[in-house]
């Protein structure tokens, strides 16, 4: 609306006061010192502003712990809101970080840089403090938060523990989410909001909308199933793919949010690639994997689940052709009268044997006879693979299609070997099977989602696959906290500083789903295994812990008992202690 005098509003303008710093000689307000933030920032889900998480209470609430009653709540209105979700995640992980970075600040050595002994004198000057508080792990102190590079750094190496003390596992097995195929996860989210759904009348659309309306549920459910997985078939006297002596998995979340989970299976009694014979090696993997599809008269739900779930679309999707390939993950896959393991081939082109096998010139002649006996073995297999590939082609047997490609058992065999560049295994399967993907029949119908499972022939490659590859945000993520720390230090700034610089810089540019990030807030687990691993720091000039301010006021400035004792000091006490005895 325009003012009743245009001209005298215009005259006026000039006469008002101009306020230009208005917060000069005020103290800023941090983001979680504003009262009632929460209620300001949901109105709808605090309606009349009370109980929100600052708020003073009897019993004193973590923010971990407030938040899991309000995303757990029967009343679904926290739940629902992604909004509330990612605010909560952020205070969660805020506090921690805080936490963690205290701890951090009281880290050292005995000595310092120019070898005067730490005294609680040296320990309440401020001055002091900062300059003897200088870490070069500048990210350790997020190792509480689950999900953050630094978390997973930690657990690759807890996971290369177990492998170095329980050898290499025997399956690697990876479990998708399929929430559009598991009734009860819909129909549990329409019961919390109080209605009744058939699930085979819903469509596509609709299934959805349900599960956005709540990721809570969907997320802890998964949960559940997965536990379930555990504790109900793989370790239970079933065995389904044998006695489960140990095992490691990991939650990891795809582009589109949803969770799976990558799992290594220690089975006793398993045969040693490296050590058995490969007819028991393929034995063992014939009687726990397949990619047969099942008769649809005798075993008409497995076979219908396999057909939904374990079929490689012949389309390709864009995962599929990373690294300038057809399909990195090697479909249409190569059909095989039975189960075997190919190794590659030693190239050996024409060679004095009194040549130096090592030099240069032989290394680069035996790779270009390599390549060209692959690029060779490629050529050959071609016109079998364009059969494989067409949707309209049909043979009743491996035979068959041999015999169409001009090929005989002998030639097709050798091609397969010339193509391996490291040890393969290539499951017995017929042609029709070529773009079924292997899956254990009893894991299958109970997951009823896709799966995969492999025999383990290399652990380390395993590991990284499980840890570092499949993690690509995780890996970008540690690029540019990297970045971060570089610039940070270029401004000389103090520990304390720095770590809050990385922590902003973090929040900031983090990417998570609404199911990570109620894994995350609510705790769920990440990463479960069935053994602890503690690490023991055994070097000489270890760093300590600090003690607390409020016990080193009551120490003589001039002691230098001011650290707290760690697991090699109590290990060496108890030994004093029963030798004196």
């Amino acid at each position: 609306m325009q003012p009743l005098d245009i001209g005298q509003d215009l005259l006026s303008f000039g006469e008002g006061i101009f306020s230009i710093a208005p917060a000069q000689g005020k103290k800023p307000v941090g983001f979680f010192r504003i009262p009632k933030l929460e209620a300001m920032a949901f109105p709808v889900q605090f309606c009349t502003g009370q109980n929100t998480i600052d708020e003073a209470r009897e019993v004193a609430l973590s923010p971990s712990m407030y938040f899991n009653a309000r995303l757990f709540c029967v009343d679904s209105r926290f739940a629902k809101d992604q909004s509330y979700l990612f605010f909560a995640q952020f205070v969660t992980e805020t506090h921690m970080a805080r936490n963690s970075m205290s701890i951090q600040l009281r880290k050292g050595k005995p000595v310092t840089r120019d070898g005067r002994r730490i005294s609680n004198k040296l320990l309440q000057d401020d001055l002091e403090v900062e300059r003897l508080v200088h870490s070069r792990d500048a990210t350790r102190f997020m190792q509480p938060l689950r999900g953050t590079p630094s978390y997973w750094e930690k657990t690759l190496r807890d996971l290369q523990a177990m492998i170095r003390q329980l050898g290499t596992p025997t399956f690697f097995c990876t479990f998708s989410a399929a929430e559009m195929r598991w009734p009860e996860v819909i129909t549990a989210i329409k019961a919390q909001q109080g209605e009744e759904v058939d699930f085979s009348e819903l469509d596509w659309t609709t299934k959805c909308e349900i599960l956005r309306s709540n990721p809570v549920t969907v997320m802890r459910m998964f949960e559940k199933r997965v536990d379930a997985l555990m504790t109900h078939l793989l370790l239970s006297p079933a065995q389904p793919i044998g006695e489960v002596e140990d095992y490691f998995y990991r939650v990891e979340f795809q582009a589109r949010g949803s969770p799976h989970i990558h799992l290594l299976a220690w089975v006793k009694g398993a045969p040693e690639f490296e050590n058995q014979s490969d007819q028991e090696v393929c034995d063992f993997i014939d009687r726990n994997i397949t990619c047969q599809l099942p008769d649809p008269t005798t075993d008409p739900e497995l076979h219908k689940i396999v057909t939904e779930v374990q079929l490689h679309s012949r389309k390709h999707s864009k995962s599929c052709k990373k690294g300038n390939v057809l399909c990195r993950y090697g479909f249409p896959k190569l059909p095989m009268s039975k189960t075997t393991i190919t190794r590659p081939r030693p190239q050996r082109p024409e060679e004095d044997e009194n040549e130096d096998q090592n030099h240069p010139d032989r290394k680069k002649a035996r790779q270009e006879a390599a390549r060209k006996a692959m690029n060779d073995a490629r050529m050959k297999l071609k016109p079998l693979w364009d059969l494989l590939n067409d949707p309209q082609a049909s043979f009743d047997n491996l035979s068959d299609l041999l015999t169409k490609c001009n090929l005989s058992m002998d030639d097709y065999n050798n091609y397969v070997e010339e193509l391996s560049t490291s040890s393969v295994i290539l499951l017995k399967r017929d042609p029709k099977e070529a773009w079924v993907n292997g899956y254990n029949p009893d894991l299958l119908r109970a997951w009823n989602a896709n799966m995969d499972i492999q025999f383990v022939l290399d652990s380390y490659s395993c590991i990284m696959y499980m840890l570092s590859y499949v993690s690509k945000p995780e890996r970008e993520m540690n690029d540019f906290l990297k970045n971060v720390i570089k610039g940070v230090r270029e401004t000389n700034v103090n520990e304390e500083d720095e770590m809050k610089n990385i922590m902003q810089a973090y929040s900031k540019h983090r990417q998570v789903s609404a199911q990570e990030s109620v894994a995350r807030t609510c705790s769920l687990p990440m990463k479960k295994c069935s053994r602890n691993v503690v690490f023991i720091p055994t070097d000489d000039d270890a760093l300590k812990m600090s003690l607390p301010l409020s016990a080193l006021h009551n120490k003589d400035p001039d002691s230098e008992d001011v650290w707290m004792s760690g697991m090699i000091d109590n290990t060496e006490q108890g030994l004093e202690h029963w030798s004196s005895k």
